[in-house]
């Protein structure tokens, strides 16, 4: 939002902006921070010396039905299938290229991103410095990253908005439906053939085709089908697939991956996953009228426009208020048992919520203005050398943030050793890609002088 205030971008906003779509997205964002605070079950005993990270679903069964209302990512998916698309047809039209996308669409994610594991690891240094023989240690620098996997995920499918956009515009449904069958091949060999190592594959094909759903959204679909009707059939669809594959298949209910299951349907996705995120797309297309109404209201708009200028900074930085919160309990003596089948478990996350929300609105406070888009003059237009050297920061951006997800900030001091898809990595590695990921992009998008620029475009 730059220096605007909010006030002055609500009065800005016009009337043919889709707040829909921006309440979606931050609400999915809003949606990942407290259920990752709701999740999380501590156990502080200083009697043992233990601190001991774990997830409510692996002891209380109970919540994994919960996780078909709380678990919003396909939401965000699909609203970044509808902004990749808006923003790559105004930058056509305005003669922009693949260079110019990445800057401003995959860019704006890696610079907030960098601050925060670059903070992260000067802190991981002192802390396995003068901590390194805690067993708490390790356990708490590798969760602490494990987050930065969903921008990983998201970056991929970022980085493949304009070629699939430009095979949707060519043939429709057919490339979701490709998608679809990819998805389900997948799984079927996996599964059915024993061919493990493929899984990895659903990443793509699961995520993309979830994405993908926000291309139809940007062309109107639902206002050509009427949203009601659309969305009533995405939500038959895809609950009677999802019911079909927890009663016959292997799949379990839950959305959310924990330590035990049997199949998980998140790590990697799953096509009972795939068929989730069509439902739950159907649902938000049936409270769209309703919804937009309200949207209508001045102060209404003004809380969405508020939180989305914050929201990824409090998705990336709300882990570490998790830390902070924990931390202080621990450094005070106070002991914590971590059993959700208790109430007052439950009574505990109730009064240490607002302690939470205090914290993570105090880190948005200090760390947002690296959230703010870059001003830019023009644009550098088509290029296929400017596009290769934006295609390698992707890359390099999507491996960092896999690498992260994967080590954490384990290792800074101790030289810890992860693997990402059976390749070593660890998290001074995983810093330097996304280094190199921001200076390429901006090196995709960097003018040089007129005389150079005339002398090439002669030759």
């Amino acid at each position: 939002m730059g220096d605007m205030t909010v006030a002055a971008a609500v009065a800005a906003t016009p009337d043919t902006r889709d707040r829909f779509v921006d309440l979606v997205r931050v609400g999915s964002l809003v949606g990942v921070v407290l259920g990752h605070f709701a999740m999380a079950a501590v156990t502080l005993d200083h009697a043992t010396g233990t601190v001991d990270i774990a997830n409510v679903l692996e002891s209380a069964p109970w919540t994994r039905p919960l996780t078909l209302v709380f678990q919003v990512m396909p939401l965000f998916f699909v609203v970044g299938g509808f902004a990749h698309a808006v923003a790559w047809v105004s930058l056509r039209r305005r003669g922009g290229g693949y260079a110019d996308f990445v800057h401003a669409r995959i860019g704006r994610l890696i610079r907030p991103t960098l601050v925060f594991v670059s903070v992260w690891m000067a802190a991981a240094v002192v802390i396995e410095t003068v901590w390194g023989d805690s067993p708490a240690t390790g356990p708490l620098l590798q969760i602490a990253g494990q987050l930065l996997w969903f921008i990983g995920i998201y970056l991929i499918a970022a980085a493949f908005a304009p070629a699939l956009h430009a095979a949707h515009r060519r043939w429709g449904g057919w490339v979701i439906a490709v998608l679809m069958l990819a998805a389900i091949a997948v799984d079927a060999a996996r599964l059915a053939g024993g061919v493990d190592g493929v899984k990895w594959l659903n990443f793509a094909f699961v995520w993309l085709a979830i994405h993908q759903l926000g291309f139809f959204y940007a062309d109107g679909v639902a206002d050509r089908w009427g949203p009601r009707r659309l969305g009533a059939t995405m939500l038959a669809v895809g609950t009677l697939a999802v019911a079909a594959l927890v009663a016959w298949g292997p799949y379990g209910l839950s959305m959310v991956s924990y330590e035990g299951e049997e199949l998980s349907n998140l790590a990697p996705p799953t096509v009972a996953l795939l068929a989730f995120g069509v439902a739950q797309a159907g649902v938000a297309l049936l409270v769209r009228g309703p919804v937009r109404r309200a949207l209508a209201q001045r102060r209404v708009w003004a809380v969405v426009v508020a939180g989305g200028a914050v929201a990824m900074t409090a998705f990336l930085w709300h882990f570490t208020a998790l830390v902070a919160i924990y931390a202080a309990l621990w450094v005070a003596g106070v002991d914590l048992e971590a059993d959700p089948t208790t109430a007052s478990f439950w009574w505990t996350k109730l009064a240490l919520l607002p302690v939470f929300l205090v914290v993570v609105a105090g880190l948005v406070a200090a760390w947002r203005r690296f959230d703010r888009p870059p001003r830019r003059d023009g644009l550098v237009g088509v290029g296929r050398a400017r596009a290769a050297v934006a295609a390698l920061a992707v890359a390099c951006a999507i491996v960092g943030m896999l690498a992260f997800a994967v080590v954490g900030f384990r290792g800074a001091a101790s030289g810890y050793v992860g693997r990402l898809v059976g390749l070593p990595v660890t998290a001074w590695a995983a810093l330097g890609l996304t280094v190199a990921a921001a200076v390429l992009a901006e090196a995709a998008v960097r003018r040089v002088s007129r005389v150079a620029e005339a002398e090439g475009s002669q030759g």
